[in-house]
């Protein structure tokens, strides 16, 4: 799991571990990090102090970081959710020891066995998609905000941060201003989310600065009230998957098995590196199951 090697450093005497997390809080936002970002900080360095039984900072030893981990292990949490959490500790940790609090570490992350999750499938795109019929704006909105995942890939932050302006209904496109890397970038409005779009705003009065998918208040939603909509909006439609991120991966699936490559995918999907974008090219490259008893080896000797 990798080794820390921790001293109190001489002149600098103890610093609590409240007041070093602090510190680190203040620090990103100087560094002007998303208020998400600080949010998430500020929850796994709160749990991992709660948790590990140490007031000062140069108390953390390597076995205390194990001690944590098997912790969690220990409580039955995945291994995923508990490297998020180290993500953010190896984070606040080495703050720390730029600041001279303890020396550097290096400390590992879990190995996690890849898992695929399997996307919606093209019956119950066909249910989310369908028309609404009823009277209810929160329907349309919530079918709207479906076809435009699925007509965009983009993540649910990026969706929730769109006014109606930054969308061009004469130039066909969409500018997307809340990206994960804090840029902006402007993508194709497709037909079909053209005419989605138009016929949802026709519901209701709007001015151009509204968000494009607010709250019956008009106000912004956030992405637990929309991950709670949409859960809603599923179940009601007869499909059990409710995952928001899932529309990304069905995004592309669907692009990768049209015949999309790889490096237009990850400029579309904004992965950092080519890592995550490769997963989807590996997995859904081939059609494997297309053909494959026409092709199969097997059948074709015993066929003979």
């Amino acid at each position: 799991m990798g080794r820390i090697r921790m001293r109190q450093i001489e002149g600098f005497g103890c610093v609590s571990l409240d007041a070093a997390i602090d510190e680190f809080l203040r620090n990103c936002r100087l560094r002007n990090l998303s208020p998400r970002s600080i949010h998430y900080y500020e929850e796994d360095l709160r749990y991992f102090a709660r948790n590990i039984g140490v007031k000062n900072v140069n108390e953390i030893e390597c076995k205390t970081v194990d001690d944590f981990v098997l912790h969690e292990m220990d409580k039955g949490n995945r291994i995923t959710a508990i490297n998020t959490r180290l993500r953010g500790i190896r984070v606040f940790l080495n703050f720390c020891s730029k600041r001279q609090y303890i020396e550097e570490f290096h400390y590992a992350l879990l190995k996690e066995d890849e898992t695929i999750k399997e996307p919606y499938t093209k019956d119950e795109i066909s249910r989310l998609l369908k028309r609404p019929t009823s009277n209810s704006w929160t329907e349309w909105r919530n079918w709207a905000v479906v076809n435009t995942f699925l007509a965009t890939g983009v993540r649910a932050s990026t969706i929730l941060a769109l006014r109606i302006a930054d969308v061009n209904f004469e130039q066909d496109t969409i500018l997307l201003t809340k990206l994960k890397n804090r840029k902006q970038q402007m993508i194709p409005l497709s037909k079909a989310l053209k005419r989605v779009l138009n016929d949802y705003l026709k519901l209701w009065d709007w001015n151009s600065t509204d968000y494009l998918f607010p709250t019956m208040t008009n106000t912004q939603m956030d992405v637990h009230s929309l991950a709670s909509a949409i859960r809603k909006y599923n179940i009601k439609r007869g499909v059990s998957k409710t995952s928001l991120h899932l529309f990304r991966h069905t995004f592309a699936k669907d692009y990768v098995l049209a015949g999309g490559g790889m490096v237009q995918l990850q400029d579309i999907l904004w992965h950092y590196t080519p890592d995550m974008t490769r997963r989807y090219i590996n997995l859904y490259g081939q059609d494997i199951h297309r053909d494959f008893d026409r092709l199969n080896p097997l059948n074709n000797a015993l066929n003979k």
